[in-house]
């Protein structure tokens, strides 16, 4: 064997190194990363945004009006023969204006009245709404379907339905029920 021929019995078994590509994978992953961050930068500056949104203020006001004037409805449609006084007292605290001196007016004649009846009555709101809210006036208009449990003494509870109308303003201690009405409906 001449030296320039290559040898067979010497042959070496080389594995070639596989080629190294780019999974699909990773354009995934950077397509993620990417959509992620333009998704925080996007909540980021609407958050910002909304932080001084006055319609959150709004909001916010309305969902106050709203809590005080249910309880306000629920203050009025409650009562106890056995504790009248404290009752008409609550109403006192829940009303301003002209509903407020009504209550002060009748307070006597309420009060008999009441107790003779001898009934309890507990309401609870089914579903209320503000109708009109008027920030720079400082007044408001609620209106609430309401359950009212009446119970004489030693007899069974009858249930009534009302739909009733607030009226609200705002004073230096809140908001305070300045009227209500029962509303007219049809039952279903």
């Amino acid at each position: 064997m001449t030296s320039t021929e290559p040898r067979t019995d010497d042959v070496t078994d080389e594995v070639e190194a596989p080629k190294r590509r780019p999974t699909v994978y990773v354009p995934i992953a950077l397509a993620l990363v990417v959509l992620s961050a333009a998704a925080a930068l996007w909540f980021g500056v609407s958050w910002i945004k909304a932080s001084g949104d006055d319609d959150l203020e709004v909001a916010r006001m309305r969902d106050d009006v709203t809590r005080v004037g249910e309880q306000a409805i629920i203050t009025f449609n409650t009562l106890d023969y056995r504790s009248v006084d404290k009752d008409l007292d609550r109403w006192l605290n829940a009303s301003v204006g002209a509903l407020h001196d009504e209550v002060v007016g009748r307070r006597a004649s309420s009060k008999t009245t009441i107790e003779q009846a001898k009934t309890v009555t507990t309401a609870r709101v089914l579903k209320s709404a503000i109708t009109d809210l008027r920030d720079r006036e400082g007044k408001a208009t609620i209106i609430a379907a309401i359950r009212i449990d009446v119970t004489p003494d030693g007899k069974p509870a009858t249930v009534k339905y009302q739909r009733v109308q607030g009226a609200l303003e705002r004073t230096d201690a809140g908001w305070k029920l300045s009227g209500i009405a029962f509303v007219p409906f049809a039952p279903a």
